[in-house]
């Protein structure tokens, strides 16, 4: 039940409670059960959990459905997995999505700045101007989008190639790449943890007592300061 443990210890916790910490967890936790073949007493036992796993994390354990799609970016984007968790099997596919979905955002991020541009330059001398758009220049127009679009094609690829062979594992990493700093932010929401939230949303006010003796400081903190503010309305 070691692995079982662990696995429910790193899902609760208060500062590891990122959706990109479920799908490397379950992995984590199935491989060692599967390996313990050695077992005489909760081989059954074992086997049960197992079963269980698959059977409910089905989409983790076949990362090609299509409810695993957050659960493979939340967890690449994340700079302690990469992918550094994802079975060899898979390893091709996961990264070809976190490719397609890199391409996605930054594409997204230059349509709105070149939207940005457009309307600050809409001032009253459009018309002025206005002859040198009834010319054709649609083919100029394609050229220049198939270039823009191969620049930042370019531009992500080397991103996520810089990014995974990377071995920095801490979080303020991301700054240096900004594509994968939205993802992160885009698909890993917070793990509602036990611990934190189990007072939270309740009528009573038991906060200042021993069960609370597990929490950090500045969760602690946090927890007596919403206290408060409910209270006060």
């Amino acid at each position: 039940m070691g692995p079982l443990a662990t696995s429910l210890d790193k899902l609760q916790g208060e500062k590891s409670c990122f959706l990109g910490y479920v799908a490397p967890s379950i992995l984590a936790l199935r491989l060692p059960m599967i390996q313990m073949n050695d077992l005489i007493h909760c081989r059954t036992l074992c086997l049960k959990i197992i079963s269980s796993i698959e059977k409910r994390f089905d989409y983790i354990i076949d990362l090609k459905k299509i409810k695993s799609k957050p659960y493979i970016l939340s967890a690449i984007s994340h700079p302690k997995f990469k992918l550094t968790w994802v079975p060899e099997r898979y390893k091709s596919y996961c990264k070809q999505m976190f490719l397609e979905e890199c391409i996605s955002i930054s594409s997204s991020s230059v349509d709105n700045l070149n939207t940005e541009v457009d309307l600050d330059d809409n001032t009253s001398d459009d018309d002025f101007f206005q002859i040198l758009s009834e010319r054709p220049s649609s083919s100029y127009s394609n050229l220049d989008l198939d270039v823009n679009n191969q620049k930042n094609q370019n531009f992500v690829n080397n991103q996520i190639s810089s990014y995974l062979n990377t071995t920095n594992k801490d979080l303020t990493f991301l700054d240096s790449y900004s594509i994968i700093k939205q993802i992160f932010f885009k698909y890993n929401t917070f793990l509602p943890s036990s611990a934190p939230v189990e007072r939270l949303f309740s009528s009573g006010s038991q906060i200042m007592t021993p069960r609370r003796n597990r929490l950090n400081d500045k969760t602690f903190e946090m927890l007596l300061c919403c206290r408060c503010l409910q209270l006060n309305k």
